[in-house]
């Protein structure tokens, strides 16, 4: 807290210390995206363009602030397109580039005279940093080839007295080279996290970041409370259109029409949404990765378990009114049995939701999640019985994970013993609950191994989460 603030005092941020992001001004941001920065303590800092989109008032107190890091011993960099006067004042040296090469590099008061030497006259009380700006653009006349050269002998004369005391540099060179590749080879065959320090351990950095993400996931309207409130709407309206048909023998069909439907809304509706938003809040992940603020581990775990609560809430909200409402067999172990299938559906929603989103992005993401999951479903057991598949294909109901959802969701409701349902007609063909099971081909009781299924798709699907995500660091890195 020491560190957080000193830099809020720093940046001039103290009083905006209890405000939230999203109220802060632009320059505010702006500071505030250069105090994260600074909680590391940089050598050195590069700023792409710092002032863009602010007014002249925030755009000079964001480079006197860093003018005052640059004073505490910082190497502070910026890209500034057309400074004002005022900004152009507060730098020590500038790198002007014409067509990719540079035409003056040095310290802020010769720049000037530079020019005149090459035939570039700058009027009396005229801008500098239009002045330079018009040269680089060929408004005005003068040898725009000599400043070049008169550059690139500066920059060949620094480089020349930093190596002009060096003997055999070449040979020193080359060995250096050769030490680095060796400890780059060893540091890539290391965990990454292991071999990186931190200064605090990966359990405290766990701990902080899933408070950070409860923080985040509670003020987002559209992740939690709506998704909360969806799913109860629609527990209590397809509750209401299946009104009592879970015990009646002949609505027997329209019941495991239901049980199927729970299964399209659970995995489908959740999945979609995290494709969707997961790819553009991976991107803060990367940022924060990529400048050492935290390990791998700590972030992947503290997302899932982040999930999890909510996953439960949603799950719970839609189950319950729909399980009353249907007349379901009123017997509590049944019901704990139903809802521990889609709760274990909604993770494997959301794992591959997050597998999908970090390896596909969002437009692709969107393609291949419903194609391939619409193809998974045929061999679920609804659409078409196992012993009316042809034996090349039966064995593709063993690999989609909808097989043991429906097969759970199917045992929970009809298994385990459950007696003979009532009739409302003269006749009710599948009031016998064991030949409703002997329609659905699902004479014998598998929900064990369907639970058993579906936590081995969960370990895999998070596992290629893992894998797609270490993949991305890996090609920010290389």
């Amino acid at each position: 807290m020491e560190i957080v603030l000193n830099v809020l005092r720093i940046l001039g941020l103290t009083a905006k210390s209890s405000t939230r992001v999203e109220h802060l001004s632009g320059g505010e941001c702006k500071r505030l995206s250069i105090a994260l920065d600074l909680l590391t303590n940089p050598p050195v800092m590069f700023l792409d363009e710092p002032t863009s989109g602010l007014d002249s008032v925030s755009a000079v107190q964001v480079i006197t602030h860093l003018k005052d890091l640059a004073r505490a011993g910082r190497n502070v960099i910026c890209v500034i397109h057309q400074p004002s006067s005022r900004l152009l004042e507060l730098f020590d040296d500038i790198f002007i580039m014409c067509n990719g090469q540079c035409i003056y590099n040095g310290p802020l008061d010769s720049m000037v005279a530079k020019f005149e030497e090459a035939g570039f006259e700058c009027p009396q009380f005229y801008n500098r940093a239009d002045f330079a700006l018009e040269i680089a653009t060929g408004e005005r006349l003068g040898s725009l080839d000599n400043l070049i050269s008169k550059a690139t002998r500066r920059i060949h004369c620094v480089t020349g007295e930093i190596l002009k005391d060096q003997e055999n540099f070449q040979e020193e060179y080359l060995e250096f080279t050769k030490v680095l590749d060796k400890q780059e080879r060893k540091r890539r065959s290391l965990n990454r996290d292991i071999d990186q320090k931190y200064p605090i351990s990966q359990w405290k950095q766990f701990l902080i970041l899933l408070k950070r993400s409860f923080v985040c996931i509670s003020r987002n309207f559209v992740v939690t409370q709506l998704k909360i409130l969806t799913h109860l709407f629609i527990g209590l309206v397809v509750g209401w259109i299946y009104y009592d048909v879970g015990n009646d023998g002949a609505k027997a069909t329209t019941n495991i029409s239901l049980l199927f439907f729970l299964i399209m809304f659970f995995y489908f509706g959740n999945v979609i949404p995290i494709v969707l938003l997961y790819p553009s809040e991976s991107k803060i992940f990367y940022r924060e990765y990529l400048n050492n603020w935290y390990g791998f581990l700590p972030y992947f775990y503290s997302k899932i378990i982040v999930e999890i609560p909510c996953l439960v809430i949603s799950t719970f909200s839609t189950l319950i009114p729909i399980y009353y409402l249907t007349n379901q067999p009123m017997e509590i172990d049944r019901f704990f049995l139903l809802a521990n299938i889609h709760l274990l559906t909604m993770l494997i929603a959301l794992f591959a939701g997050l597998a999908t989103g970090t390896q596909f992005g969002t437009e692709i993401g969107m393609f291949f999640m419903p194609s391939s999951g619409l193809i998974f479903v045929v061999f679920c057991g609804y659409y078409i019985r196992y012993n009316e598949l042809s034996p090349i294909l039966q064995p593709l109901t063993f690999i989609t994970f909808f097989r043991y959802i429906f097969e759970g969701s199917f045992q929970a409701i009809y298994g385990f013993e459950r007696q003979n349902l009532d009739c409302s007609q003269i006749f009710c063909y599948l009031r016998s609950v064991s030949k409703i099971r002997e329609v659905m081909d699902m004479t014998e009781n598998t929900y064990l191994l369907d639970v058993l299924g579906l936590i081995v798709w969960i370990l895999v699907l998070k596992f290629l989460f893992f894998i797609a995500l270490r993949r991305k660091i890996k090609k920010f890195t290389d």
